[in-house]
């Protein structure tokens, strides 16, 4: 079982894992043998990539760090949340009943410790906040985790983080959803989406003050080139960073209307960069010990020309996966294969993800 970008799949390929909605509706079964009718239907909505079985890594189990179950149920408060709020105008529900789904996801995370994020993506294009939302407080509450929050800081995060892009009941549906790039005039009025979820939240009865802070300053960057009030440095809340970071790699790893999703290595290179940058230094480096680089069931060509599909990723070594070595440096299949963890082998690395076209050309050839 390997992992496939959605426009690299071909008709007659098998389905490795159950697909499904964020509404928890099953799309494919596993095992179902992929037509073009299945493949352009996935395309539409905008899911990124599937699981296939062609051989390659029968046994592979790929771990959730959160039940699937959770977070569709989360993905579903959400949605409700927002349509009530973009109904009514106002945020009608109580804290209490978002720190449910928080406390939730906290005690699977800390029951998890070990494992890196390898979330079966459960948004489509009509979804997309709804599932990005959820998304985004899972990978924050790993960040808050890992920087040893109390339960009490983790509880406020999450719940900022779920409600982070709470403005966008405001922004128009022909920007929302436009299928090419915004135009300035229109970019501006997307903008606004901080400052209606500030609005919305701090009216709101019960909430912390710091979640409509968060929901104001998660796209502001730490050099002050962010919006909507361009703070730099310690006023760009350290919580609003964590969102803000977690927002940015679960958008890049999306499929949008208007782009195909950046490949997770890619995305990871992304946000390593944007240390004492876009966020401060330790925030990155909190976050990207929670990603997995290579995403299991990736296949990779390491430095000695062998390739390998990677299984697991420990926690912590972002960049250094366990792989299953499967084809030597004269591209010969190997009688019997070799499992090697990168962490623990000196100078072996990845030096590059193999796409469909050069998969195809090493599995058929």
């Amino acid at each position: 079982m390997r992992r496939v970008r959605i426009f690299a799949l071909e008709p007659g390929q098998k389905v490795g894992r159950t697909i499904y909605s964020s509404m928890g509706e099953t799309l494919l079964e596993a095992g179902v043998t992929l037509t073009p009718k299945y493949i352009n239907t996935l395309i539409k909505m905008g899911i990124p990539y599937i699981y296939i079985d062609d051989g390659l890594l029968t046994d592979m189990v790929v771990d959730d760090t959160v039940s699937l179950e959770t977070r569709m149920a989360a993905v579903q408060q959400v949605k409700n949340i927002l349509l009530e709020t973009k109904e009514s105008g106002r945020l009608v529900i109580k804290p209490e009943a978002i720190y449910s789904t928080v406390r939730n996801f906290t005690d699977q995370l800390l029951s998890n410790k070990s494992l890196m994020v390898n979330l079966v993506d459960l948004r489509t294009q009509d979804d997309y906040t709804f599932a990005h939302s959820v998304n985004v407080c899972i990978l924050s509450l790993m960040v808050g985790i890992t920087l040893n929050f109390s339960r009490e800081a983790l509880a406020l995060l999450g719940i900022a983080a779920l409600l982070h892009d709470l403005g966008k009941v405001n922004i128009p549906d022909r920007i929302l959803n436009k299928p090419a790039n915004l135009t300035p005039e229109e970019y501006e009025i997307m903008r606004k989406h901080t400052l209606y979820g500030y609005e919305i939240i701090q009216s709101a009865k019960g909430f912390d003050a710091t979640t409509a802070v968060i929901a104001l300053q998660h796209h502001e960057c730490y050099d002050g080139s962010g919006y909507p009030q361009g703070i730099s440095g310690e006023a760009f809340l350290e919580m609003a960073q964590i969102v803000g970071i977690a927002d940015k790699f679960d958008a890049l790893t999306a499929n949008r209307i208007y782009r195909k999703a950046f490949p997770a290595h890619e995305a990871y290179e992304m946000c390593a960069a944007s240390g004492n940058f876009l966020f401060k230094a330790n925030i990155v480096k909190a976050f990207l010990q929670n990603i997995a680089a290579y995403p299991s069931g990736s296949l990779v060509e390491l430095n000695t020309g062998e390739f390998a599909v990677v299984k697991d990723t420990p926690r912590g070594l972002s960049r250094f996966p366990d792989v299953r070595i499967l084809y030597d440096r004269h591209r010969r299949p190997l009688p019997l294969f070799k499992e090697i963890s990168l962490s623990k082998t000196v100078g072996l690395s990845i030096v590059k993800v193999l796409n469909e076209e050069e998969i195809r050309s090493l599995v058929g050839q």
